[in-house]
């Protein structure tokens, strides 16, 4: 009993090892096969160069200026990129991306060629191509990134080496950089904005009032919540205080809650007899979800002694996009029999396949003009091979190669199919003794009685075949008899169809009755002559008369004669 349960606990211990092992393996294998994608790095990317607000190059910028890096990207045709397969790089530390972003890459159609994603903490640009990659060639496109300079590490007024990520090394672009701008000592009103980092749809607005420390009497800032947002009337704060020259703030009173109101289009800060500087900040909510390049603002500083100053601002552009383009092309076959008439064939079905000998598509059909359309084929060398013949025709799977490339882009092929063609025997027989009969003619009509062929005789063995029939319905008509028959032109019916291609038929022909002979008429008999002399019948001498006698022999001989005569017109009564 123990030595059962040991056994027992050993398969088991057997059985979890084995189960162990499997899991293991498939974690491996599901491991490898998520690291099969290949990371092209900036193998893809052709040309660099950076674009002002305008969408014009430059290498000259102000310090607080947006700047736009603008690739160019291309796959080669030789490169077999899949679905899946990765473009990463890191843009340079200088410029920086306001916010993460994540977008995708489309043509002109909407189809999406890859999604790109960049991290504004490190710069990192990962871009995952789609299966658009495996369905078309000459794929090219372009990435924007929106950037600022990093101000830790520039300084302004001075020129920064930016080297770029391109063609799988490095290229350098020299930029001119400006200084940074310190505030007017006359400045009245300003205004900037910017949208944050971890929630691009939250947009952060500061307000600089009288940095000119004016003597504003009755002074009322008023603000005008630009296009795509929503102020949060809970953020609004206010602070006296001092800014030196570098923006650098020193709060002092809080401006009460009860001087801020809120209005149909922003919200209003009484500030009093206005001897020093305001700090004013507030949040916007994007109704876009931060999806906006950038997002506008206006404001205005009034008072009794004081000229209204407005002014209108945005924040810094930011945010990225791109596109791409791929090329495909087509090829129509047009599927025929192999007769003068060249006759469409319906129903022909085809597999299509690379060069690579992979199957691209499956039961492709000719429609009731005979032909197949295959669109959005990538650069290759194909081949399409029949599978299925058209019903009454002999399939032909000799492959119909093509090839589709810049200079081939629209093609236009032919395939024919010769028809399954049958035969017929026909077997001439007598109908009572069953021999067969030479020299029967036949013609050949189709089931609408139209002759096809004449002159069709029977050979000595009593046949005649016809070949190279298509499947349908026809029929034999005799046109002539063998000697000694009756004609017979009832037809003679059959089918050649795929299932009964070679067809045999006999026809029975009946002799002719013979006609009795008519007998020959009887002959009229000639005339008895007169005799010279009348013989006594008493007379015995047999002997010849002399001349002058009258013998006996003469009367006989009349005797027979007129014997001979009775028995003559006796026969020719019968």
């Amino acid at each position: 009993m123990k030595k059962r349960t040991t056994m027992t606990s050993n398969l088991k211990k057997f059985g979890l090892a084995f189960l162990s092992v499997i899991l293991l393996v498939n974690v491996i294998f599901q491991t490898n096969f998520a690291k099969a994608a290949t990371n092209y790095g900036s193998d893809f990317l052709k040309t660099v160069e950076l674009l002002d607000a305008d969408g014009n190059p430059q290498t000259d910028f102000g310090y607080y200026d947006s700047i736009k890096v603008h690739y160019t990207w291309e796959i080669p045709n030789s490169t077999n990129v899949k679905e899946g397969d990765t473009m990463e790089f890191v843009l340079p530390p200088e410029l920086k991306i306001v916010t993460d972003l994540d977008f995708s890459l489309r043509d002109h159609d909407g189809n999406t060629v890859g999604h790109v994603v960049a991290k504004k903490s490190t710069g990192q640009v990962v871009i995952t191509f789609t299966d658009f990659v495996e369905k078309n060639s000459n794929i090219s496109g372009y990435l924007d990134f929106w950037t600022n300079w990093d101000k830790s590490l520039v300084e302004g007024n001075e020129n920064v080496p930016v080297e770029f990520p391109v063609n799988g090394t490095t290229e350098t672009i020299d930029v001119g950089v400006g200084g940074k701008n310190q505030i007017d000592p006359d400045e009245s009103l300003y205004k900037y904005g910017w949208a944050n980092a971890e929630h691009p749809e939250l947009i952060q607005w500061v307000v600089r009032v009288n940095y000119s420390k004016q003597n504003i009497q009755n002074a009322v800032y008023e603000d005008f919540i630009g296009p795509k947002q929503v102020v949060d009337f809970n953020s609004i704060k206010a602070f006296h205080g001092e800014f030196d020259p570098d923006d650098n703030f020193t709060p002092g009173a809080e401006v009460p809650s009860s001087a801020i109101t809120q209005t149909t289009e922003g919200f209003k800060v009484d500030l009093g007899n206005l001897t020093d500087s305001v700090k004013i900040s507030y949040y916007t909510t994007s109704t876009d979800n931060g999806a906006s390049p950038n997002y506008t603002n206006k404001g205005q500083l009034t008072g009794d002694n004081f000229i209204k100053q407005e002014i209108e601002v945005a924040t810094p552009t930011s945010g990225g996009g791109g596109g791409g383009e791929g090329t495909t092309g087509s090829v129509e076959l047009t599927k025929t029999d192999d007769s003068s008439q060249k006759k469409p064939l319906e129903g022909a079905e085809f597999k299509l396949v690379n060069g690579a000998g992979t199957i691209v598509q499956t039961g492709l059909k000719t429609n009731i003009d005979g032909k197949l359309t295959i669109s959005n084929l990538k650069y290759d060398t194909y081949q399409l091979i029949e599978t299925k013949a058209p019903q009454g025709y002999v399939l032909d799977a000799s492959p119909v190669e093509f090839t589709i490339d810049d200079a081939h882009q629209s093609l236009f092929l032919s395939k024919e199919n010769s028809a399954i063609k049958g035969s017929v025997s026909l077997e001439k027989i007598d109908h009572d003794t069953q021999n067969l009969l030479a020299d029967a003619e036949f013609e050949l009509q189709d089931k609408d009685g139209n002759t096809l062929q004449t002159n069709l005789k029977t050979d000595k063995m009593g046949k005649l075949t016809v070949t190279d029939l298509l499947p349908g319905e026809y029929q034999f008509v005799e046109t002539k008899a063998p000697t000694g028959y009756i004609l017979d032109a009832t037809p003679v019916k059959f089918k050649i169809s795929t299932e009964s291609l070679n067809v045999t038929v006999t026809k029975e022909n009946t002799k002719k009755p013979e006609t009795p002979k008519v007998p020959e008429p009887p002959k009229t008999p000639e005339q008895p002559g007169k005799p010279d002399k009348i013989i006594s019948a008493d007379s015995k001498q047999t002997t010849l008369p002399k001349t002058g006698d009258t013998p006996l022999v003469n009367g006989w001989g009349i005797l027979l004669v007129a014997i001979s005569a009775s028995g003559l017109i006796a026969l020719r009564r019968k």
